[in-house]
């Protein structure tokens, strides 16, 4: 490394810093960054369609963001970030999905609970740039969509991150198996599952608008429960909610089984497989 290079690879190390200090409040170290994020950024910077896909707190947002900013500040270049969170269908139409298939189709999360149709409308805008493009806003807490828009004005890279991005259907053999009581007890005869999958077939066609898959991997089903209730005290600036962590319990069986099925199988679709600890900490970064 020339002293050039040496310069800027500093330079960006402590940009990565301090912007992971600002998304996170967290500081990371400089072999930290160095070892994994740095040449995590580095890889996809010719890229222009971009899937991060993770469970509930894995980080997919931040490295989103972190992403978005790098290839401001290094390459000029403007991202888009679309959540597949923003694209849940509002409480009415879940509403009407329960009553027409099942009733846990109320519950936003699996697919089949989200907007595809408009999300495709949407990607195609911003694929051929017929700017400005118009994005949704879902407000978690009400949970309906809010009626303010977000503008985008310019977009050289897609970033589309969500917890079921690049999901792929689930075989038979597992979308049987009872993972939980909740499939044991309000889905016993498949109806919910079966159909969920269904739509998950229909999501294949806009998951394949998307060259490049980062996926992050939980290393531990119940720490995913922990991490969901940390999110949803920020999001209603609370300290500690007994309550709202029994009713998250419950929350996340709706999303364990393609969760865990995206464990066993995304790690051999995904372009980089992001493996985390106990703590949300990138412990190792694989290539594909």
């Amino acid at each position: 490394m020339n002293l050039q290079s040496g310069t800027k690879f500093n330079d960006e190390f402590l940009f990565v810093q301090k912007k992971l200090k600002s998304l996170t409040q967290i500081s990371f170290d400089e072999a930290h960054i160095k070892k994994f994020y740095l040449p995590l950024l580095h890889s996809i910077k010719n890229k222009r369609n971009i899937m991060i896909a993770g469970s509930q707190g894995s980080g997919k947002s931040t490295l989103s963001q972190l992403i978005s900013a790098y290839l401001k500040k290094y390459y000029l270049k403007n991202s888009v970030i679309i959540s597949l969170d923003n694209f849940y269908l509002s409480k009415n139409s879940r509403i009407k999905l329960s009553k027409k298939i099942h009733p846990l189709f109320l519950t936003r999360g699996v697919p089949g609970t989200h907007d595809i149709e408009t999300l495709s409308i949407k990607l195609r805008q911003l694929t051929k740039k017929k700017f400005p493009v118009y994005l949704p806003i879902f407000d978690k807490i009400k949970d309906t969509r809010k009626r303010s828009y977000k503008k985008i004005l310019k977009a050289d890279v897609i970033i589309l991150e969500g917890w079921c991005v690049g999901a792929k259907p689930i075989p038979n053999y597992y979308l049987s198996k009872n993972l939980n009581d909740l499939e044991k007890f309000k889905d016993p005869y498949f109806i919910w599952r079966e159909n969920y999958n269904s739509f998950l077939h229909s999501y294949q066609k806009l998951f394949s608008k998307f060259n490049f898959f980062i996926y992050f991997q939980y290393n531990d089903w119940e720490n995913i429960i922990e991490w969901k209730y940390k999110q949803e005290l920020r999001l209603r600036n609370k300290k500690k909610d007994i309550s709202l962590k029994k009713y998250i319990s419950k929350f996340i069986q709706y999303y364990e089984k393609i969760s865990r099925w995206m464990y066993l199988k995304s790690v051999n679709d995904c372009h980089v497989l992001i493996k985390i600890d106990n703590n949300q900490k990138i412990k190792k970064v694989i290539k594909n």
